[in-house]
């Protein structure tokens, strides 16, 4: 009897950690600004794969190697609407009397929007190293299926990120 009202009890708990792992990493969802004070939300990819790519005022050092390795590999998946990419900037901590300053330093091209995540909201929902770029893909369904802090360009490293973004692409 007794051995049945443990193996029931390790059932019980296992499930439960199951469901608080399922619930533990927040579905994909922002709203945030760009630096030209448009807001853009998750809902703007229309249901594609979803990568994030950013960092805080060191890591931004190793975005664009990262960001323009992925998106030479990806150009058609990028054109087709398959795979949207959104760079963000964490901006959590900047005083407020060089934000004008911080604004001015990002692209003056509408078509290269970053979000400005002041408040640090990415780095709280899915976790953020310090001082590198952090790359996070979502699937169709808006689930964390990857993530990643980048520091120097390595192909080993960047080839996974390649194959988790084609796996989120075909759902499995």
């Amino acid at each position: 009897m007794r051995s049945a009202s443990v193996v029931g009890w390790l059932f019980v708990s296992l499930i439960a950690a199951v469901v608080w792992a399922a619930q533990a990493t927040p579905k994909l969802d922002f709203a945030l600004e760009d630096q030209f004070g448009a807001t853009h939300t998750d809902e703007d990819c229309g249901g594609a794969v979803v990568v994030l790519l950013g960092g805080d005022r060191k890591g931004s050092a190793y975005i664009d190697d990262w960001g323009s390795a992925l998106h030479r590999a990806l150009a058609s998946e990028l054109d087709k609407g398959t795979v949207c990419s959104v760079g963000f900037a964490h901006l959590k901590g900047a005083p407020f009397f060089v934000k004008k300053k911080i604004v001015k330093s990002f692209p003056n091209n509408p078509e290269a929007w970053t979000l400005l995540d002041w408040k640090g909201e990415i780095a709280k929902k899915w976790g953020a190293e310090r001082d590198a770029a952090n790359l996070y893909v979502f699937d169709r369904g808006g689930g964390l299926v990857f993530q990643v802090s980048l520091r120097d360009f390595e192909q080993v490293q960047f080839d996974q990120i390649v194959e988790a973004i084609q796996t989120a692409m075909v759902g499995r």
